[in-house]
């Protein structure tokens, strides 16, 4: 009993569960390959080539992916190639590390990144059926598990030094996050993703444009982090053993995303806590910095990491909300938003190594760069408007739920119905809106999930009530006196 309660208690399917495994467990895979460019490369130039080719890959992979529009080939040999790929090339950086040189570590570093983030993207769809407070829950999950993960990995570098044991590292995460993934397609039924729901027919059509207001907001902040990244990284001490405080900061992060986004409910407004807990977060990290070269090294570059990831977990559920309100493809706007986001994060990386090369480090310095750094934040987070233009930018609304309608005689009825008929709670909601006439696209819409989860239901409803179509649901419901 103990050990079913606590599965219940899990968030999201089996099959999610395992997409979202998979996906912290890829992101650490690739991270890994991008912090060793700095380990294996010599010189500040190759170091700075290394981290811009890691970020490329997912300009490809995205890229490819927003081409691509749906054309993609049957997903079960798409899945093996990936997986075949990842495997040659992450043996081949190694080899490259032996008797290759710098070009090569770097152009390896962009397949990696490019089969990396390519897998994940394609995890994505997998999650799109789930909603709040799930979602967060398993955007949480998949950060923690990559936190650890890398945590784990440099720890056992600093305990095992050398190549053998950063090598069998690489393999067990490579094995670990197909393993997943296969899972979680298999449960899936190896589809990739459902056709985009239709809007409801009295909506406006879905906009097929993202909204300014996106592009500025993410693109101040992945510029902003760019930077800070590329800055912090200028004080790691050499060997990177140090790296371990850096994912301490990425677990923070998800332990913090969790506590502001883990509660959330269907049609709860995600921006103005954004604006409230990362926008904040975002300025500090940055005025951290200028303490980095004293005695709160660590403290500052953990900070900055669980700013970044923090915004990054933002960021990935920012992604499916517009999805489904724009009731497109769970792929197509994940590829559209890593397009958005990688080449900022691109310039404030190459920024930020340039002010290492051209410029010292002073406080003088950092001051100058916080007040360009909050200017930029602040057009980001407030210059897209009010809290609705935000919302309807971001594709957030006002939830319809059942406790906002007034007539108490029908809730009363399918209250009394529900326990007639055995209904969970979440039918009883379904019901409640049934009872108001609200069909299942206007039901998706309002409880941000998908038409196909609201149609699955009520089909159930109509099974466990034994009716056929609304009209008997009606008569039924008019019963319960």
């Amino acid at each position: 009993m103990g050990a079913t309660d606590a599965r219940e208690k899990m968030p999201g399917t089996t099959a999610e569960r395992y997409a979202a495994a998979a996906c912290g467990l890829q992101l650490a895979w690739w991270n890994l390959y991008h912090d060793e460019g700095f380990l294996f490369l010599g010189n500040l130039d190759a170091q700075i080539a290394s981290c811009v080719a890691c970020y490329g890959g997912i300009l490809v992979a995205a890229a490819a992916l927003a081409v691509l529009r749906r054309k993609t080939p049957a997903l079960r040999p798409v899945f093996f190639g990936l997986l075949a790929a990842q495997a040659v090339c992450g043996l081949g950086f190694y080899g490259a590390v032996a008797f290759g040189g710098d070009g090569l570590i770097v152009g390896l570093q962009v397949l990696l990144g490019t089969m990396a983030f390519a897998a994940i993207f394609l995890m994505l769809p997998q999650l799109g059926g789930c909603g709040f407070p799930c979602l967060p829950r398993l955007i949480a999950l998949a950060l923690a598990l990559y936190a650890v993960v890398e945590c784990a990995a440099w720890g056992a570098a600093l305990a095992f030094p050398g190549i053998a044991v950063r090598l069998a590292t690489h393999i067990g995460l490579w094995a670990a996050a197909a393993l997943c993934a296969w899972t979680a397609f298999s449960r899936a039924g190896w589809q990739l993703e459902a056709a985009p729901d239709a809007p409801p027919a009295d909506a406006r059509p879905a906009r097929r444009r993202l909204p300014w207001q996106i592009v500025l907001s993410a693109g101040a902040y992945w510029l902003v982090f760019g930077t800070t990244h590329a800055l912090a990284s200028g004080v790691i001490p050499v060997g990177h053993d140090k790296l371990i405080v850096c994912y301490l900061g990425s677990l923070a992060a998800a332990g913090l995303f969790f506590v502001v986004f883990g509660k959330l409910q269907p049609g709860d407004k995600i921006w103005p806590k954004m604006r409230l807990c990362i926008f904040p977060l975002a300025m500090l990290s940055f005025l951290l910095l200028a303490f980095a070269n004293s005695g709160l090294t660590f403290v500052s570059i953990g900070f900055a990491q669980c700013a970044m990831d923090t915004y990054l977990a933002f960021y990935g559920l920012a992604i499916f909300v517009i999805a489904r309100k724009m009731h497109g493809s769970v792929l197509q706007t994940a590829a559209v938003g890593a397009l958005i986001a990688t080449p900022f994060v691109i310039a404030g990386v190459i920024a930020g190594d340039s002010l290492k090369v051209l410029a010292e480090l002073t406080p003088q310095l950092y001051n100058g760069l916080s007040v360009l750094a909050f200017l930029l934040l602040v057009a980001g987070t407030f210059w897209v408007g009010d809290d609705r233009q935000a919302s309807l930018a971001w594709g957030l609304e006002k939830k319809l739920s059942p406790k906002r309608f007034e007539d108490s005689a029908i809730a009363e009825r399918c209250a009394k119905a529900a326990a007639r008929f055995g209904l969970t709670k979440r039918e009883a909601e379904i019901l409640v809106l049934l009872a108001h006439g609200q069909n299942a696209p206007a039901i998706a819409e309002s409880e941000v999930i998908s038409v196909n989860t609201v149609r699955t239901h009520i089909a159930r409803i109509h099974r466990k009530m034994g009716v056929s179509n609304q009209r008997e649901l009606d008569r039924r419901l008019a019963e319960e006196q």
